[in-house]
């Protein structure tokens, strides 16, 4: 038995003060391992201490040196790796022990044996646990290979992935070699390691996982079962315990197999078994995450633990609390929903920027697992994760409910976000039913375009504006003098992307009334008090609320951008400048921009090459993922302005594509 004093968390964002919490409630000090860009964090103000890794040309939390000089540093006696990154690397695991430092998380021989996605499926073959067609790890040529005897379509994935990263869909032959390249070079970026193995693809089944836990004993235990059905690009957006589609007995039979693959590699600590289930009740074993699972709070609010606190007491080497009379059985139902940094109407697409605010409130049955704060930085470097929001209640009603309002309430101006693909998850009435499976967002049309909210945003708005100016006795002279005919109108116009607004308006008699005209809408009658902080009160010809306002820039000015939570809803306005400048560039027909800022690490085309609607041209790599730009339409490349590794920002030209006909068409 040993006791923890002082640990490293080898990770960043919301995990790493996750842990950090969990550590100061045991009364253990905790250091954080941070990389240049997050010595400012969140995380780094919760730790004791904080260790700066040494800058990279990869990232700093996949340099096994660096995280044990930082514990070194740090007078670390233990270290949490978090999930992602090195948490699944054996090499890591073993590095600490050598140093002489306590590991939280499972030993290397059981990671060898279990975290390895071909290892996994090999001890899940022996132990009687289904798994789905496949095939090890190897060479691109042995890949290919396989490929057919395994049918498409297929799964590419990565033997030490986790996320969604490093898989890809494969439909067909010819488009594995591209898959096969593009999957390696985002594997390595995540976890530092490029190997793959292909798997059957199975159609929209479900996707459920079990939690399991081990000790130094031998002692290994299921904690129930987890929905992670709702997903794209494999990343799960919606996660749920217990699933709304297991009964008990399913319950037991799942974590039978769970445990009995975990007993088999020698498991210790928490891991998750994942399985893809079919509506008849049988199912597949996928993989064996050797870690903390993105998810894990939901086990938690159902069961009343604190899996944290287990890890540490099981790397202490204390045995596994006995259970409770009856099992491990969940009370009540618990809902994730991750609010990323992703526009959803762009494929998920990263949003590089700085957070205005960071607001999503708490209340009653609502956990909120964050990483991010009010000025905080999103970068193209790491995760887009912005927060978790777990809500809890009595039965999944319940839980929804809760889940709903805090989802609506949530709200991350300066950065799109997946927020509204959330709200509408949460209102769909099959997820309300529970009919779910892996292809629910292709099933259901989601996401759909959110309303834009200009009229009702270039109202609030105009108001704020007003507000704010007249609270610090900025008002122009034409709107304080008296006039016979009452005060002159003034005019602005607001916008929303290619969308615009007039909006009309001027002082109607009392100190903060106004009269304003939206567009073709007729004038309503608008009072407004000075805001307090974010809050703005408004009433409009009766009808009063409270919003939220932040604003990039003063009031009026031109080219400001007005962000606002209406409570149920959000608008984002920008300020049409009065006198334009002038435009000194415009983009040649058929050029191609970044959507997002990043690393090209790919150019597929060079001048000349006749291209199809739909080809891949380049590939960005942001926040480790990969984002294909497309061929719009048929044509031929009349100019390519990136090579790999250059980094680009968003809106910077990539290449150029002719309206011309390929000669073969």
């Amino acid at each position: 038995m040993r006791s923890i004093r002082t640990v490293l968390i080898a990770n960043r964002g919301e995990i790493a003060c996750r842990v950090i919490r969990t550590c100061h409630d045991l009364g253990i000090s905790a250091v954080l391992a941070a990389s240049s860009v997050d010595r400012g964090s969140p995380a780094a103000r919760l730790a004791d201490r904080v260790v700066v890794l040494p800058d990279t040309s990869g990232s700093p939390y996949l340099s096994i040196p660096a995280l044990l000089d930082a514990a070194r540093r740090g007078a670390c006696d233990a270290v949490h790796p978090g999930y992602g990154f090195l948490s699944e690397r054996p090499e890591f695991a073993e590095a600490v022990v050598a140093a002489g430092l306590t590991w939280i998380g499972p030993p290397a021989r059981a990671m060898r044996a279990a975290g390895d996605k071909a290892a996994a499926r090999a001890l899940a073959e022996r132990v009687g646990v289904p798994v789905l067609p496949g095939c090890p790890p190897g060479t691109d040529d042995a890949l290919i290979a396989a490929a057919p005897g395994i049918g498409f379509p297929l799964l590419v994935k990565a033997v030490a992935g986790g996320g969604g990263r490093g898989i890809r869909v494969v439909t067909a032959p010819d488009a594995l070699p591209d898959a096969l390249i593009s999957a390696r070079r985002e594997a390595a970026a995540a976890f530092g390691d490029d190997g793959l193995l292909l798997e059957r693809r199975a159609v929209t089944p479900r996707h459920v996982e079990v939690q399991v836990f081990g000790d130094a004993y031998g002692t290994v235990v299921h904690l129930g079962e987890r929905e992670c059905s709702i997903q794209r690009r494999h990343q799960k957006i919606i996660e749920e315990a217990p699933s709304p589609a297991v009964s008990p007995a399913l319950r037991e039979r799942l974590g039978a197999a769970a445990v009995a693959i975990a007993s088999a590699a020698g498991y210790v600590g928490a891991g998750t078994a994942e399985f893809l289930l079919e509506p008849d009740g049988s199912f597949w074993f996928l993989e064996m995450n050797a870690r903390l699972q993105v998810e894990h709070p939901v086990t938690e609010l159902v069961l009343g633990l604190d899996l944290v606190a287990w890890q540490i007491a099981v790397a202490e080497g204390r045995p596994l609390p006995a259970p409770p009379p009856g099992g491990w059985a969940p009370v009540g139902h618990a809902i994730e929903a991750r609010l990323c940094a992703v526009d959803s109407m762009k494929g998920g697409a990263p949003s590089i920027g700085t957070a205005l605010r960071v607001d999503v409130p708490v209340a009653a049955g609502v956990r909120v697992d964050a990483g991010l704060t009010h000025g905080g930085e999103v970068t193209p470097h790491y995760d887009s994760m912005v927060a978790k929001i777990i809500a809890y209640g009595d039965d999944r009603a319940q839980a929804i409910r809760r889940l709903s309002r805090a989802v609506t309430r949530a709200w991350v101006p300066g950065l799109s976000t997946n927020a509204p693909l959330l709200r509408q998850i949460v209102a769909d009435e099959d997820f309300l039913g529970g009919s779910l499976d892996t292809g629910f967002l292709e099933r259901r049309s989601l996401p759909r375009p959110p309303p834009l909210g200009l009229h009702e945003g270039a109202l609030v708005a105009t108001a704020w504006a007003f507000a704010s100016r007249r609270a610090r006795g900025a008002l122009p002279d034409e709107l304080i003098g008296f006039r016979v005919d009452g005060p002159r109108w003034q005019e602005d116009r607001w916008r929303t992307g290619p969308e615009e607004v007039v909006v009309r308006w001027r002082r109607a008699g009392g100190a903060g009334v106004l009269e304003v005209m939206v567009g073709d809408a007729p004038a309503v009658r608008v009072d407004v008090e000075a805001p307090v902080g974010d809050l703005l009160r408004i009433e409009v010809d009766g009808v009063g609320r409270t919003v939220r306002v932040v604003a990039s820039a003063e009031p009026f000015e031109d080219g400001a951008t007005v962000y606002i939570h209406h409570g149920d809803a959000e608008s984002m306005v920008q300020l049409v400048p009065r006198f334009p400048a002038p435009v000194t560039a415009v983009l040649d027909p058929g050029s191609l921009a970044a959507s997002t800022p990043g690393t090209v690490v790919a150019v597929k085309v060079a001048v000349g090459d006749a291209v199809r609607a739909g080809d891949v041209l380049v590939v960005i790599e942001a926040m480790k993922m990969e984002q294909a730009v497309r061929a719009p339409e048929d044509g031929v490349v009349a100019a390519v302005r990136v090579a790999v590794g250059d980094a680009v920002r968003q809106g910077d030209v990539l290449l150029a594509v002719s309206s011309e006909q390929p000669a073969d068409a």
